[in-house]
């Protein structure tokens, strides 16, 4: 599954797998928009970089964002200003509206080709019920507090019809992907050195060390720029991993399609075009759920498709995609120094609005690896302590993980023959007293691996729309092998009786 970006990617950057111990100034821990904006902020300033990305640069949840820019933020500013007042939500749409600027100077600076292009936000209702207008209502309240001046817009636009709605001008958009891929280009001829397929897999904050399967870095600074902090973080406690996913495809001559970014806020769903290479694309993202709690289908897609084609005449979906995000309890992110680590930074709780917070995260991490003041730095602070504000997130996370780990320990899936386990499908079984999460593949062949996830031993669920096992507690994610995908997982799940080549024997299926 590759997102529609694919079409306009950088094949071959050249970037190899670390082989070599290293020593530097720092070390990069992800090579996605946080990752490596850090790192050419850094290169710039004369400061010896080392980029570790354990896929490709750019391939995974970077790559698999929408390409919007905006200087609100997607679930609503007015949560935000209920918590924070006025003042931090005018401050938070000042500093993603310059960190928008800043990735418009660095496209023309650098002469990027990734179709940066200023265009319109709009956050619209297409059903009239009174809940969501009142909250639309707030909304534009919220915008205006923050210095914003959101337009009111209705009737027919973009094929939909538009029962009340907003537009704010001047935001923008572009290729993710290519843009992170000229964002690695630019930072290796800044001289630092970036690194794929080489995943961490251990971390010495006392020795300054950083360990991949075959050679360590050693660094003054560590930084996370993973979405999550790998290995255990205070900070996980609180923080709430949702998945969501997106279709593309093109649509037949004559369509119109969404100019902009689109918001539909009914059940929510941002829709937006991409034009390459003579070809008009529409996109959707949505179906939202919490991290581990999909379900065994693969009706994500399915459904995401079907809301295209009533509104838009498209032709076959051509690219299908997911992306993990993580949200702070009080909605801001962290952004900064690692609690009890002076030498480790951490970049994390951007929600869905990952482009601009990323960036933003690199410009206040250069600074204060390089002693620079910031003025957002003290905003985001890492270190922040916001109990009453992030109560309500944090107790809904923690019941949330407390459940989970109930259901799973207590209540397993009893499994009594392998072969209800169809083609295709992921089940968690108990064998012998241990759980174990088995996958059968389309041609009948099983893989078996532990179904605890070794992060902090919470029982993974399988998600069949990207064939993955996921955990539900802090977003860990594992292919059918076991091998890590993402999170704060530093090693993968450990392979288990039934493995590829030899299968179970139907009577070893029962408790």
């Amino acid at each position: 599954m590759v997102a529609v970006w694919s079409e306009a990617s950088v094949e071959e950057l050249g970037f190899t797998e670390l082989r070599q111990s290293v020593t530097t100034d720092v070390v990069v821990i992800g090579g996605g928009i946080t990752g490596l904006t850090t790192a050419l902020q850094l290169a710039e300033q004369g400061r010896d970089v080392v980029v570790l990305e354990a896929d490709r640069v750019g391939q995974s949840n970077t790559g698999n964002s929408t390409g919007n820019l905006y200087s609100t933020v997607a679930k609503g500013l007015e949560p935000i200003r209920r918590k924070w007042g006025d003042e931090v939500v005018r401050d938070l749409v000042r500093a993603r509206a310059s960190a928008v600027d800043h990735m418009e100077s660095l496209n023309d600076r650098l002469g990027m080709d990734c179709q940066f292009a200023r265009m319109p936000l709009y956050r619209v209702q297409l059903n009239d019920d009174p809940k969501r207008t009142q909250s639309l209502e707030q909304e534009v309240d919220a915008l205006r507090a923050a210095g914003l001046a959101p337009q009111e817009v209705s009737g027919s636009l973009f094929g939909l019809t538009i029962k009340h709605g907003l537009k704010l001008d001047n935001q923008a958009q572009l290729n993710p992907l290519r843009f992170t891929q000229e964002l690695a280009r630019a930072a290796t001829a800044a001289g630092a050195q970036i690194y794929e397929n080489s995943g961490v897999v251990e971390i010495s904050y006392r020795e300054n060390r950083v360990k991949t399967a075959s050679a360590e870095v050693h660094a003054s600074h560590i930084v996370h720029a993973t979405h999550t902090p790998k290995g255990i973080d205070v900070l996980q406690t609180g923080m709430m991993p949702s998945r969501e996913y997106g279709v593309s495809a093109r649509v037949r001559s004559g369509t119109e399609t969404p100019e902009g970014v689109v918001w539909v806020i009914d059940a929510f769903h941002s829709l937006r075009s991409y034009h390459y290479n003579g070809n008009d694309y529409v996109m959707v993202v949505g179906e939202d759920h919490k991290g581990g709690e999909g379900t065994h289908g693969k009706g994500y897609f399915d459904k995401l498709e079907q809301y295209l084609s009533a509104h838009y005449d498209i032709g076959p979906v051509r690219h299908r995609w997911s992306a993990q995000q993580f949200s702070s309890p009080d909605g801001l992110p962290f952004i900064g120094r690692m609690h009890g680590k002076d030498n480790a930074y951490v970049a994390t709780g951007f929600a869905a609005d990952g482009l601009v917070w990323g960036t933003l995260a690199g410009l206040i991490l250069c600074d204060m690896i390089t002693d620079r003041p910031n003025e957002w730095g003290k905003l985001f602070d890492a270190r922040r302590f916001t109990p009453v504000k992030s109560l309500k997130g944090v107790a809904e996370e923690g019941a949330k993980v407390t459940k989970d780990l109930v259901k799973d320990y207590l209540s397993p899936d009893r499994v009594k023959d392998l072969d209800k386990v169809e083609p295709g499908e992921g089940r968690v079984l108990t064998h012998e007293g241990e759980k174990l999460a088995v996958y059968r593949d389309p041609s009948g062949t099983c893989t078996a691996v532990s179904a605890i996830c070794p992060h902090m031993k919470c029982v993974v669920h399988f998600n069949g729309a990207d064939t993955s096992w996921d955990c539900p507690c802090h977003g860990s994610r594992f292919r059918i092998d076991g091998s890590v995908i993402e999170g704060p997982a530093l090693s993968g799940l450990t392979p288990k009786l039934g493995a590829r080549d030899t299968g179970f024997s139907s009577s070893e299926h029962t408790e």
